[in-house]
């Protein structure tokens, strides 16, 4: 009996979830619309705690992004990343995080250690904006509204590259097995063909177990909607262990 499986990261290994290997894919005419946002330092360092990130600043941002055009499979992303420290690595982790499809969540989940869920997403673009949309047991929890022929706006420049994530691995008998630190930057090989600043709203509520609406910001900086080419290549597609915790 041999001692490994092939597809021994993704089950069942008679018909596994995701496609195996997931790295290299692309998708063509990727879109993406993000708020920047700021919020009470105090919620941040909330959420830091257990963790082993380090709180850098009260920016945050807000972004759903549209893959269907994936090669390996169609799907939309949702997440609210904040700006962290591991040691000598600055880039943002994930707080929360979703999609719209299984595979997409069993590969970032078992993969590099993103907090995906599910929820129904969309992003169309419709009487001069970009409307995003993330809803969960019939309740819209995140809501984003960019305005296409609104005024350009100046924005802080943010550190949310590479990504950090804090990979777990349970314990068949309770607990955990090991954690792994993960860092994924597949911003060298993104390809863009246009990007614009402007006004964006916002709205944010929770679910039964995730309380965004301890993230609604504050303030709101503004908004961009970016349109390229993504590309998760064998050289930056995969995430690196920077640290074994346990």
């Amino acid at each position: 009996m041999p001692t490994t499986y092939k597809t021994g990261n993704n089950v069942p290994i008679q018909s596994p979830l995701f496609p195996d290997p997931f790295v290299p894919y692309e998708c063509k005419n990727n879109q993406t619309v993000t708020a920047i946002c700021r919020t009470d330092e105090a919620i941040i360092k909330k959420y830091l705690e257990q963790t082993p990130f380090e709180y850098v600043d009260n920016t945050f941002i807000v972004t759903v992004s549209d893959f269907g055009n994936c090669n390996k499979g169609a799907f939309i992303d949702c997440a609210v990343v904040i700006p962290a420290r591991y040691k000598d690595t600055v880039g943002g982790q994930y707080l929360f995080e979703y999609e719209n499809e299984d595979f997409a969540i069993a590969a970032g989940r078992e993969l590099w250690g993103y907090p995906k869920k599910y929820a129904e997403l969309s992003v169309e673009r419709t009487d001069g904006k970009v409307v995003a949309s993330a809803v969960k047991a019939g309740k819209e929890i995140i809501r984003l509204e960019f305005g296409l022929n609104s005024e350009a706006v100046s924005l802080p420049e943010l550190k949310l590259t590479p990504h950090l994530n804090l990979q777990t691995v349970p314990h068949p008998g309770g607990g955990v097995l090991y954690q792994n630190v993960i860092a994924r930057d597949t911003t060298p090989d993104f390809e863009l063909s246009s990007s614009q600043t402007g006004s964006i709203s916002v709205k944010m509520g929770g679910d039964k177990t995730t309380p965004l609406e301890d993230l609604q910001p504050k303030e709101i900086l503004g908004g961009t909607y970016t349109v390229g080419d993504f590309y998760a290549t064998e050289e930056n597609g995969w995430g690196k262990i920077i640290d074994r915790l346990k």
